[in-house]
């Protein structure tokens, strides 16, 4: 749950979410909105006075911000016929990324993880992906170089899409607190907007998917390529694409509502992988030898550095299955959506 905020100037949009009554849940533990002051101690507070729990030999924590949000599964989602894209090929032009990870030092609702992350994926970029070093920009809080604020990281974002040419790919990752806030444009199959908070969320508000796809997804040019990675809570439909793969029908579904599908388009080919489901919660795990980092991190890292030409479902199979297998009660179901369907039988490449 967000900490008290003496002056807030977030806009009307999140004005709604401190109005609204639905309950906060992690685990057993319940928190109300409206109340929560009145609680002897937070969701993320949990967590730091009783420590991680241990599983097996590894050590977790969710990633929840404690944000109320629509405690129920996506409802069915409209069906119809769609038109399937080949994923894109290694592409022949510019590479270039942006790395976002915010463990919120010294704040109340700290993470531990986030900075890790990015050095979990820095190196996959450079020695397996192509990516050189001199194109990857990065927004972290350690100290070291230019802040995650909220100015920073939507200054960034434009200017991803804005260099974009026919065949570059971009690759984007977020590692951090997300949460949701009731729509207010009817573009949501659930109701519920998805943000993700930057360091400076106290004084400069949150950035909802709306204003995600605006600056980064819809800009973009027709021919390039965007992969996006979010290991946050409430991630599962986070860029508004139109497209959602339902992996148990091995099928695509509506990511927003049918009205909105024109709108949310794209004519670049991009494509998000989420740590886990609208309504779920993100974990963070210690592995052996390792320094605590988000599951859903480790489990992309290990699937897309295998050096074999791997189609879109074997791939997406085998990170559900290493989060399964890392923390058998582990809440939280990675997703996938796309701004085209894409022929999941084909190989899937970074």
């Amino acid at each position: 749950m967000f900490p008290k905020i003496d002056v807030i100037p977030f806009p009307a949009a999140f004005e709604l979410l401190r109005q609204d009554h639905h309950t906060c849940k992690r685990r057993r533990k319940h928190a109300s909105w409206e109340l929560w002051s009145q609680q002897t101690s937070s969701i993320l507070e949990e967590i730091a006075a009783q420590g991680h729990h241990h599983l097996a030999e590894f050590t977790r924590c969710s990633r929840s911000s404690g944000v109320p949000y629509f405690n129920q599964r996506m409802t069915e989602a409209f069906s119809y016929i769609p038109r399937y894209t080949q994923p894109s090929p290694p592409p022949r032009g510019r590479k270039r990324a942006l790395l976002i990870g915010i463990n919120y030092i010294g704040q109340r609702y700290e993470l531990r993880g986030c900075n890790n992350d990015i050095r979990n994926i820095l190196p996959c970029l450079i020695n397996r992906w192509g990516y050189d070093f001199t194109d990857i920009v990065q927004l972290i809080d350690d100290g070291c170089g230019p802040p995650p604020t909220k100015d920073n990281i939507l200054l960034e974002m434009r200017r991803l899409a804005f260099y974009a040419r026919a065949g570059d790919s971009m690759f984007f990752y977020f590692s951090g607190h997300g949460g949701q806030i009731r729509d207010l444009d009817g573009d949501e199959v659930d109701g519920y907007d998805e943000f993700i908070c930057p360091v400076d969320y106290q004084q400069s508000g949150v950035i909802n998917d709306d204003e995600i796809h605006e600056i980064m997804v819809k800009p973009l040019a027709a021919g390039s390529r965007l992969t996006a990675l979010f290991d946050s809570c409430h991630s599962g439909t986070v860029l508004d694409l139109p497209y959602l793969y339902d992996s148990g029908q091995c099928e695509f579904v509506d990511g927003v509502t049918p009205g909105a599908r024109i709108k949310k388009a794209s004519q670049a080919q991009v494509v998000c992988f989420s740590g886990c489901g609208d309504s779920e919660e993100s974990e963070s795990v210690t592995m052996p030898g390792q320094p605590i980092g988000g599951l859903m991190t480790f489990a992309f890292v290990h699937v897309f550095s295998c050096t074999q030409t791997l189609t879109f479902q074997s791939r997406f199979e085998q990170i559900r299955a290493f989060v399964r297998a890392t923390l058998p009660d582990a809440k939280q179901q990675p997703q996938f959506s796309c701004s085209n369907p894409l022929d999941t039988t084909l190989p899937f490449y970074i």
